[in-house]
């Protein structure tokens, strides 16, 4: 596909700049009898250039098509590997958090046990 592209870019550019001299070439004026014939050429010339030129803006529009379509692949392995990251954090997070419940767990029955067995409880 690049290839492709390289090629048409190449043959695009030197059809610009054959035809580019020509219509240099061409608007020397010599005598009058080639004038009006030259002028023809080179309206023919500009013709042509304007031509590759308008190929070349095409595949500039199809590259940047094909570069924007081929960067969801690049886009997609970065959503994955944000994903992973996302996934190992909350991982890491509700490993915290079960540590945290235990802890807080632990530290309540210990507060329940020393309450129930202090003087505080059965006062009015």
């Amino acid at each position: 596909m690049a290839e492709e592209y390289r090629q048409r870019l190449d043959n695009n550019v030197e059809k610009i700049v054959e035809n580019f001299k020509e219509i240099i070439r061409t608007s020397q004026i010599r005598d009058k009898t080639n004038t009006s014939r030259e002028g023809f050429q080179n309206h023919i010339h500009v013709t042509t250039v304007v031509q590759a030129t308008e190929s070349l803006l095409k595949l500039i529009a199809e590259i940047k098509m094909a570069v924007a379509l081929g960067d969801f692949e690049g886009m997609n392995q970065t959503i994955d590997s944000r994903i992973d990251e996302y996934s190992k954090r909350r991982d890491e997070v509700n490993t915290q958090i079960r540590h945290l419940k235990s802890d807080v767990s632990s530290a309540l029955f210990e507060l329940e046990s020393h309450y129930y067995q202090s003087e505080w409880r059965t006062l009015p």
